[in-house]
């Protein structure tokens, strides 16, 4: 069974086409590939980003804490110290003992 020249041509024209889709649907699936590399890339790189971030608002906030609680251990230290000589004071007035101030 001969196939005539114009079944010829049909066939060829149709293994090409059947050829050409293949190329296609590789391409597409290539960039497509290649976009989700990228949006994992990417993705990956904003997590640490964010992380990165988190961490340096973190420290940031542990610093503060730090600098209020040196500040409220003072105002505490200096309420302390300043009881403790109003009362030694007074301790001295009462056996009759004082110091001299600084009028100033």
């Amino acid at each position: 069974m001969k196939m005539t020249r114009e079944g010829k041509v049909a066939r060829r024209v149709e293994e090409d086409n059947i050829r050409a889709q293949y190329v296609d649907d590789a391409k597409s699936y290539q960039m497509t590939s290649m976009r989700t590399a990228w949006f994992d890339a990417n993705e990956k790189r904003q997590t640490e980003r964010r992380h990165r971030i988190e961490q340096m608002h973190n420290k940031e906030e542990l610093i503060q804490a730090n600098r209020e609680l040196v500040l409220q251990r003072r105002a505490r230290l200096r309420e302390f110290l300043t009881d403790e000589a109003i009362m030694y004071e007074q301790q001295l007035n009462a056996i009759g003992l004082a110091f001299m101030k600084d009028r100033t």
